[in-house]
């Protein structure tokens, strides 16, 4: 060792010295690296640590929501498939029972109860629903004594008795299953249904609604806010009569059960009976004239042998019904039940019973004003006979030839426009300038008797259940079961049934005035 110190000169000893050194600052060096790293290693993995403590507390938290959850859902779906039942909604009113189970009410309801329940079992037997026992919640809607009239009137049923008798049948063959009465009114049966569907859907319990309203296009509006799959699933549109087209093209699954309601129309009214042709056959008189109102002298009392019309309405063109409203009259005079008619000024005519007066007597106006009532103007009153059908005043032709000339020069004068019977037979025309119809020529009293008279020719689009209280149209035949017309009278309809109302139809039954909210009886 003593020889290399010896032998190395000072400047390679500096020189490895320096090397040496150099080595151990960068060891150092490296070493203060490596332990920073350590430490922001160390840093990160206690920060990692916490986080994994963190998410070990979450993910135990949420497991024990996970398990919560999965709990309720089982108790959710416990609850929702707990109790299941399907509805049967019928407007009774369009959708009638066959015949063979209206003529024996008291096994005939039950029957129907019973083919009623297979057939919709039978419709299920291939979904998820057909292995339950499932209930079945039946609720047919109907006016039962317009009901009970019509199918009178039709040779359905023997006597009206019996629709009453298998109502009350039908609703205790089954403590699900009702047959409602709705009574007399346009949207009776119809708001019902509208109600009873909303309540059913509503209900998670309800897995299906089936529907029978497809007699009547009123329905499409609600229906059509049900658009949506989950809701076709759960919607099944029953026809019975030949459904109207826009029901078809809404999606939703249809049936038929034929076994259980009649599939065709009511036939037109049978021929009424000989006791009531001596009516029919009655001359009608023109009595005399005084002081512009003539009074038919009294007729005789109706049979008690029922003839009345039957009540139908229709959903469309040829449904037949038994709860809506309004239509219009011929040209010559009626011989309807007595009564006197009272002044409106505006189209509306009121009736107080249980006398008739005609109008049109020398001057030839249908609006006649009672002594003492120029100043107090008599409140509009509709009146109803116990079929719910509304009743018109006489219909007779203005007795002053110059009226009916004058006023014929004064219609060729404005062809081809008419007369606006808003203008002159209402309260007055809300369209204005725009209204294509005239205005400006004026008519006398007289002329405007004569146009009246002419409206009350035509048909009201409401048919015997009309409400307008200003409606200037006629509501059934004003000839009666006189009319001599035959098949060609426009009274005679596929929509609302034959509307030649026998004298017995024409005694009043309820009176609605305007502004009350209630009816009153008469008699």
């Amino acid at each position: 060792m003593g020889s290399l110190l010896d032998m190395a000169s000072v400047d390679d000893l500096s020189n490895r010295f320096n090397h040496f050194l150099k080595q151990d600052a960068e060891r150092a060096q490296l070493i203060e690296v490596v332990l920073r790293k350590i430490n922001e290693d160390k840093g990160r993995l206690d920060a990692l640590t916490i986080e994994l403590e963190h998410e070990r507390e979450s993910r135990h938290r949420y497991q024990l929501e996970v398990r919560d959850l999965r709990e309720q859902r089982q108790r959710w779906e416990q609850l929702y498939n707990k109790d299941p039942y399907v509805a049967v909604l019928v407007d009774g009113d369009g959708a009638i029972f066959n015949n063979e189970l209206l003529q024996d009410p008291r096994q005939g309801a039950p029957e129907a109860a019973l083919r009623l329940t297979q057939a919709v079992r039978n419709y299920l037997k291939d979904t998820p629903l057909g292995s339950e026992d499932i209930p079945i919640v039946v609720r047919v809607f109907a006016n039962l004594n317009g009901l009970a009239k019509s199918l009178f009137h039709h040779n359905a049923i023997d006597y009206e008795d019996k629709m009453r008798v298998f109502a009350e049948q039908f609703t205790n063959s089954r403590a699900e299953f009702d047959f409602v009465n709705v009574g007399h009114g346009k949207e009776n049966a119809d708001s019902k249904m509208r109600k009873m569907f909303g309540h059913f859907y509503r209900n998670f319990q309800c897995k299906k609604i089936f529907f029978a309203g497809c007699h009547d296009n009123g329905y499409l509006h609600e229906l059509r806010e049900y658009a949506g799959e989950s809701a076709k699933q759960r919607i099944v549109l029953l026809e019975t009569t030949p459904a109207q087209p826009a029901f078809t093209q809404m999606g939703f699954e249809m049936t038929r059960f034929d076994t259980v309601f009649r599939t065709d129309f009511l036939g037109p009214q049978p021929v009424p009976p000989a006791s009531l042709t001596a009516l029919r056959t009655q001359p009608v008189t023109a009595p005399p004239a005084n002081h512009g109102v003539i009074a038919q002298p009294p007729i005789a009392p109706p049979s008690t042998t029922s003839n009345q019309s039957p009540v139908v309405r229709p959903a469309t063109t040829s449904t037949v019904r038994t709860n809506s409203p309004a239509l219009a009259p011929p040209e010559r005079q009626a011989s309807p039940a007595v009564g006197t008619v009272v002044s409106s000024g505006n189209g509306g005519v009121s009736i107080k019973y249980p006398t008739y007066a005609t109008a049109g007597g020398a001057n030839g106006h249908h609006n006649v004003v009672i002594a003492g009532s120029a100043k107090t103007k008599e409140p509009r009153v509709i009146y109803y006979n116990s079929n719910g059908q509304r009743i018109d005043p006489p219909n007779n032709r203005p007795a002053n030839p110059s009226d009916h000339r004058t006023y014929g020069e004064k219609t060729l004068k404005i062809k081809p426009k008419a007369f606006c019977n808003e203008l002159f037979l209402a309260d007055g025309c809300t369209k204005g300038p725009n209204c294509p119809q005239e205005h400006e020529v004026q008519l006398t009293p007289g002329e405007r008797a004569v146009h009246r008279w002419k409206a009350r020719g035509s048909l009201c689009t409401n048919g015997p259940y009309c409400e307008n209280y200003r409606c200037y149209l006629s509501h059934h035949c004003p000839f009666g079961d006189g009319c001599t017309r035959g098949p060609t009278c426009k009274f005679k309809t596929s929509r609302w049934g034959d509307l030649h109302h026998a004298k017995i139809d024409l005694e009043p039954d309820t009176k609605w005035v305007e502004g009350n909210d209630f009816p009153m009886r008469v008699g």
